[in-house]
């Protein structure tokens, strides 16, 4: 019985426990209904909260419904529910995204957000409702744009918080059970056209490899994910060792970074080449994410090339040659602009003039002013004029609650940064220099513009990402460093 198989995977993976407060994504379509009864049926052997969140992306005209029906469902399940409404095309647009990946970021910061809004001390989960059809074709997906074996191990059952319960059975499993018992589900019609990847992966590859060629394939494909995640394992475990053997973290030319040697790397297997280079990129980098083989080839290549010789990588890596094997470092997007003042703190007066349509400049040094302009513009007009100049930055005026202060750095200074993930997370001022190579002697000069410790831009180098305008912003607050020759 399928409620049976999933609740022995539940409990096999340790994915939910007695108490545990679990947010579930709940779209209407068979799968994730069909989670939600599995999460229910769990619920009356064990004392679990469930609170369910529907994601309406607004790209539908019918997206309304399938709100309306989930919430209805909860209702009759006494279940928590939250519906989050975005739109989410004008954000990919905005964000210059697909919306396929626009979309993702909105549902996992909803869920994220929910939870820690109301688990309270409770242990929280994030259930997903991919089952094996999804994990074949993550597969496939990874396996024609390249990449590791990592890659082609399918999609976890448990990572970190978040869970898959249905992992263990296939999408043609799911509409048997649904429609064995009666039990009815929205059709998005956006998963049925072909305009995303994944979509044609699953209607003219996957499918037609189970109709065609084997029933099983699914099955099959599945089980070689498992062999795959066991042999990544084993992998994982020989790698670690390996690069403590041939890895170590090293200043070069100015620059930090990791430092590959030559004689330790040839001496390895050329499968854990590949993944000592992999962990070096990733550990620069901060993810995995848009690494793939193509790029640990080339770091890989150096080594048989002559000094000096470079290659560019993601995230703005670079991979140098010297003499006794491969430097790999981050260039630095951030270019210090010094200050000569202490600190200067906007007073009442000057936002008063702000909100009345002046700009008011703060003299940074005797060559540079910083402007500051409040500006007002429909959601629309944000989306086209978002400025891409390095020394002009929009920020979000009413997310800024107390005095703005032009300053240096000082203790506890932070900066809030986007993951790979769509999650928001802080950033210590000092970790976020010393990654982007801002050498230590001109730290301590370089002009910030700051809400008590919290840093709204690293002038000439980032915004925080708390204050980005967004699809609710009203005011702007505009940011111009310029040259006091070309002020005059």
């Amino acid at each position: 019985m399928i409620t049976k198989r999933v609740l022995d995977y539940v409990q096999a993976n340790q994915m939910i426990r007695r108490d545990d407060y679990v947010v579930a994504g709940v779209s209407g379509g068979a799968d994730s209904v069909c989670l939600f009864y599995m999460l229910c049926a769990l619920k009356e052997k064990m004392p679990i909260t469930i609170h369910v969140v529907h994601v309406n992306h607004k790209i539908r005209e019918d997206a309304g419904a399938d709100a309306m029906y989930v919430k209805e469902l909860c209702e009759k399940f006494n279940v928590l529910f939250t519906l989050v409404e975005c739109d989410v095309e004008s954000l990919a647009r905005q964000q210059r995204i697909s919306a396929e990946e626009a979309g993702r970021n909105v549902r996992y910061e909803a869920f994220t957000r929910t939870l820690e809004l109301h688990r309270g001390e409770k242990n929280g989960k994030i259930a997903i409702a991919h089952n094996k059809n999804d994990s074949c074709e993550t597969f496939l997906f990874h396996l024609f744009r390249g990449s590791s074996l990592k890659g082609l191990s399918g999609i976890e059952s448990v990572r970190g918080v978040l869970i898959r319960p249905l992992l263990c059975i296939e999408r043609c499993e799911i509409e048997e059970f649904l429609d064995k018992n009666g039990i009815k589900y929205c059709i998005d019609s956006t998963n049925l056209e072909d305009n995303y990847t994944r979509n044609k992966i699953r209607h003219h590859i996957l499918d037609t490899a189970v109709r065609e060629i084997n029933p099983a394939a699914v099955s099959h494909i599945s089980e070689a994910c498992g062999k795959i995640g066991e042999a990544y394992a084993l992998i994982s475990d020989i790698t670690q060792s390996a690069y403590a053997a041939c890895v170590c973290a090293e200043e070069n030319g100015g620059a930090g970074g990791f430092h590959i040697g030559q004689e330790a790397f040839a001496g390895l297997h050329p499968t854990v080449r590949g993944y000592v280079v992999m962990e070096a990129l990733a550990g620069l980098a901060g993810s995995r994410r848009n690494l793939e083989s193509v790029h640990i080839e080339q770091v890989k290549q150096l080594f048989e090339k002559q000094c000096g010789r470079t290659v560019n990588l993601p995230y703005g890596l670079c991979a140098r040659r010297d003499s006794t094997g491969v430097f790999i470092y981050r260039s630095s997007d951030v270019q210090p602009r010094r200050t000569g003042i202490r600190e200067y703190t906007l007073s009442a007066d000057d936002r008063e003039r702000l909100l009345q349509g002046a700009c008011v400049e703060v003299p940074l040094n005797d060559e540079e002013v910083l402007v500051f302009c409040v500006k007002k513009m429909d959601f629309e007009q944000i989306g086209k004029n978002i400025p891409q100049k390095k020394y002009t930055k929009w920020l979000d005026y009413d997310k800024i609650k107390n005095s703005i202060v032009v300053r240096t750095r000082k203790e506890g200074d932070y900066l809030t940064i986007d993951t790979s993930g769509g999650e928001i997370r802080k950033k210590t001022l000092k970790s976020y220099l010393i990654d982007h190579k801002v050498p230590k002697e001109v730290r301590g000069e370089i002009s910030l513009v700051a809400e008590g410790s919290h840093i709204l831009w690293i002038t000439g180098g980032r915004i925080s990402s708390f204050y980005k305008v967004n699809g609710s912003t009203k005011r702007i607050l505009e940011l111009t460093l310029i040259t006091k020759k070309d002020h005059e």
